[in-house]
């Protein structure tokens, strides 16, 4: 099972990232994009952790220094409860495979789940990224596309999914985090529209190795 402060801080939802395919269409026949199941939640944990691994294992390992972020992500997604529940989650498959995953929920939960919470030195030392949040936007938390998959349309069509789950939910904007070094996804985002808002300054870690901070990007509706 996982402890308590680690899926906490999980739907806190402070680890996102995108790993995407770049701003290529591809071919865009040969796969669909769905609301994911409970059952998809093994091939979703290794697309997730592709995505976002590296940020959940800085703060997971803190509290647990043995903690596997695969095997967090891999119960989170099985949950019908939380802010990485399937529930959340939108899964694109081709012939049976899972070849790309997208999270995302209400901005203002993050706000509710740390309500009752105490944070951990690690969730403090990302604070000044989670004060970036919109509460009023709809966040894409994790966006991942399966590496030999990439350039074919994927991560497109999944914000595409995204984007009209926000809009059937009333929401005027859609926002994500992103690293400031992270050149490939920034170019990603920004080709679909998205613009950068807000920054916050993260010192860098060793185990947390990037420079520049975090950018808060926004797409209106």
């Amino acid at each position: 099972m996982i402890e308590g402060d680690i899926r906490r801080e999980l739907n806190a939802g402070s680890f996102n990232e995108g790993t995407v395919e770049g701003c290529g269409a591809g071919d865009v026949s040969s796969f669909v994009v769905r609301k994911a199941q409970a059952a998809d939640s093994e091939a979703l944990a290794i697309l997730a952790d592709i995505a976002g691994g590296e940020t959940l294992a800085f703060i997971a390992r803190g509290i647990d220094p043995t903690a596997d972020a695969r095997a967090i992500y891999r119960e989170m997604i099985a949950t019908a409860t939380g802010l990485f529940s399937y529930q959340n989650c939108f899964a694109a498959e081709s012939n049976g495979k899972l070849v790309g995953l997208a999270n995302a929920f209400p901005a203002r939960a993050i706000e509710n789940e740390q309500r009752h919470t105490k944070p951990t030195a690690r969730e403090e030392y990302l604070e000044a990224r989670t004060r970036l949040n919109d509460p009023r936007s709809y966040l894409l938390n994790n966006i991942a596309v399966d590496p030999a998959w990439r350039r074919k349309g994927v991560g497109i069509r999944l914000v595409e999914a995204v984007i009209a789950e926000a809009k059937l939910q009333g929401f005027r904007s859609i926002t994500l985090h992103v690293w400031a070094d992270n050149a490939r996804a920034i170019a990603f985002y920004r080709a679909l529209g998205f613009r950068s808002v807000r920054r916050a300054k993260i010192p860098w870690h060793p185990e947390l190795p990037h420079v520049g901070g975090s950018l808060l990007f926004r797409l209106n509706l």
